[in-house]
């Protein structure tokens, strides 16, 4: 197993300590939200444990099919070194996002925090950061970045588009790190997070069926 990915089960290791020790401050009977809804507010709990375990298992799940997936890709010979640097990279982040909602689903099941900041699309938006920074390395591939038919079907839609991406992605996530702090839970907030959300995910894709149709 490539050493890398020892930084994504560390990470579980310690959301499961941090986590269980939280639990254990947390009254029997209280739910633990696991969802939240596209205005960043909590629609879907579960029972105490469940929301302990359910969060470390993702993860686990995580880990486990990007460190196996990339041996079906067609393309991993192609750019084997530089998948082994890249992919490794995009596990951590994913890992240490869900590990960072897991800690934050059992605080506020605690009713510790007593701020009117949600802070999901501040975790988001550090998450998007850290891909953005990223997102213009990864090699071409069928599991990881942009995958429409024109960045897959050419290398330099490929490229262009995920340089695209990154920048978007950075853009987008210091913005949902800046937003919610300047307007809290306004309404208005919420729909400026969620325009800048579908931006930040739709954009690069129609931008590379239009690079795709201009250099062919």
């Amino acid at each position: 197993m490539n050493r890398r990915y020892i930084f994504a089960i560390l990470i579980i290791i310690l959301e499961i300590a941090t986590s269980y020790y939280i639990g254990t401050k947390i009254p029997e009977g209280q739910k633990i939200p696991i969802h939240w809804n596209i205005r960043g507010e909590a629609d879907g709990f579960a029972e105490k444990w469940t929301g302990f375990y359910i969060f470390p298992l993702i993860n686990a799940v995580i880990l486990l099919l990007m460190i196996f997936m990339p041996y079906f890709s067609v393309r991993w010979r192609n750019a084997s070194e530089r998948f082994e640097r890249i992919i490794p990279s995009i596990t951590n982040i994913i890992v240490f996002f869900f590990a960072l909602i897991h800690i934050y689903s059992m605080i506020l099941a605690t009713g510790w925090l007593e701020f009117r900041i949600n802070l999901i699309f501040p975790i988001m938006g550090v998450m998007f950061i850290l891909l953005g920074n990223i997102m213009p390395k990864i090699p071409s591939n069928f599991f990881a970045g942009f995958r429409t038919p024109w960045t897959l079907s050419s290398e330099t839609v490929w490229r262009k588009t995920h340089r695209l991406g990154g920048f978007c992605f950075i853009a987008g996530g210091l913005l949902m790190i800046i937003i919610p702090l300047i307007w809290l839970q306004s309404p208005t907030a919420m729909i400026i997070m969620f325009v800048i959300f579908m931006i930040v995910v739709l954009f690069p894709a129609f931008y590379s069926l239009w690079l795709y149709k201009k250099t062919n």
